[in-house]
């Protein structure tokens, strides 16, 4: 039996084991990992990004500058059958000075390509798990396409936000969105508790948020918030610049996980409550079970 971390990640969501670890590269990149090793790298491209297709071989060659490849029929008979179903795949076998294979994928449902590398001989980790590949989709439907996790949290993103950028530093994670009207930043600090010997709560909280202390509310022990509305006179002068001046924030202690968490969304126009509500109550620490998840195949 295995336990199973879920990966939800800019709309590619795929299950892996407990044991592994996955590394955001950017948007549209991610790198598996066991034991510091890499198991296989993932890069997708959603439908429409380019007017013109490319050939297989130059979209092989993006994950692989400088090798040469051809293709091999051999690994795609290894694979699952369901993942066939979901995907028309091509595989290609590196040079000789590589072990490493490159499977291309497109989605038959909704056109996205996919590349993954694959490592050494760690397609027998696929299949050890073949429920890596079976899970891994590229077009959830709602309500699961607003979910998000990574790391050891998850959360969930209002409709019409887009991933700008990402920097995951060691203690600090922040994820930024854009959409046609808001920004929204979020943050994972990580230990809690070593922020916390050097900042107090609100300390940090202002350093997010750029909300004063005295302008910070307590919602309980562990949470703060933050709003703000422009005056007449401000909200004029920012609409004639753009600005976005209504702000929302929150921050929250997760004291048992030694973790703190944090939203702020800047928009041009007053902030519904809905798009408040489903941030706060969707975000949060992902509780590692003791039990396994699924059967190792």
């Amino acid at each position: 039996m295995t336990r199973i971390n879920h990966i939800r990640w800019n709309h590619l969501h795929l299950d892996i084991p407990g044991q592994w670890d996955v590394i955001v590269k950017d948007r549209h990149h991610l790198i598996l990992e066991n034991n510091l090793k890499p198991i296989a790298e993932l890069r997708w491209q959603p439908p429409g990004k380019y007017a013109v297709p490319l050939s297989v071989e130059k979209i092989a060659r993006q994950l692989t500058p400088g090798t040469d490849s051809s293709r091999s029929e051999v690994l795609i008979d290894l694979l699952p059958a369901r993942f066939q179903t979901k995907f028309a795949v091509e595989s290609f076998a590196l040079d000789h000075s590589s072990e490493d294979t490159v499977l291309l994928l497109t989605c038959k449902s909704c056109a996205t390509t996919l590349l993954i590398r694959v490592y050494g001989k760690s397609l027998e980790s696929f299949q050890t798990h073949p429920f890596v590949l079976e899970s891994l989709n590229c077009h959830p439907d709602p309500p699961e396409s607003e979910k998000w996790q990574i790391q050891d949290f998850f959360f969930s993103l209002p409709d019409g936000f887009e991933l700008e950028r990402s920097s995951f530093r060691f203690g600090l994670t922040t994820l930024c969105f854009k959409s046609s009207e808001a920004e929204l930043r979020l943050c994972r600090l990580a230990p809690a508790s070593q922020h916390l010997q050097q900042n107090s709560f609100a300390t940090l909280f202002q350093s997010f948020c750029g909300a004063r202390p005295e302008n910070q509310m307590d919602a309980d022990l562990s949470t703060l918030h933050y709003h703000y509305a422009p005056k007449l006179p401000e909200y004029l002068w920012g609409r004639i610049r753009r600005k976005k001046l209504y702000q929302a924030a929150s921050f929250t202690h997760f004291p048992h996980h030694d973790r703190i968490l944090g939203y702020s969304v800047c928009t041009k126009r007053p902030i519904e409550n809905s798009v408040k509500t489903m941030i706060e109550d969707g975000y949060g620490i992902i509780q590692k079970k003791k039990a396994a998840d699924l059967p190792d195949s």
